[in-house]
């Protein structure tokens, strides 16, 4: 009987081509997969998207009225947006100045498009309209 040694690699494979082998009959190890914080929509589920994008960027709006010109990090622990789910707040408050709802003031800040005013609907404070 011969002696034939293999080395293994790290992983503990034989180092006998099987990647090659799949990549010549065009299968890869992972399939055509990408990824994204938000799963495959239906008509339905971008109606939702939009109510929940609209309802993050009033929470922005709400916070930024209240606060002021605030920085970035700073107005997303004031509306907890770790909670959120990833990239929702980016998305959220860019969004937000793209429609004029929120103000980007500078590098990193943020302030209320207008004082006193909420998606434009005025709003009370002090008794004062």
């Amino acid at each position: 009987m011969a002696n034939v040694t293999q080395q293994r690699g790290a992983n503990g494979s034989s180092g006998n081509g099987s990647r090659r082998r799949r990549s010549e009959k065009g299968e890869t190890g992972r399939g055509a997969r990408s990824w994204s914080p938000f799963s495959s929509v239906s008509s339905d589920d971008r109606g939702e998207d939009r109510y929940w994008l609209d309802r993050e960027i009033m929470l922005l709006e709400r916070a930024l009225s209240d606060k002021g010109e605030i920085r970035r990090s700073e107005l997303g622990n004031l509306v907890g947006c770790k909670y959120w789910g990833p990239g929702r707040f980016a998305r959220a408050l860019r969004a937000g100045v793209e429609q004029g709802r929120i103000k980007h003031t500078g590098f990193g800040r943020y302030g209320p498009a207008r004082i006193g005013e909420l998606s434009g609907r005025s709003i009370q404070r002090d008794g004062y309209q």
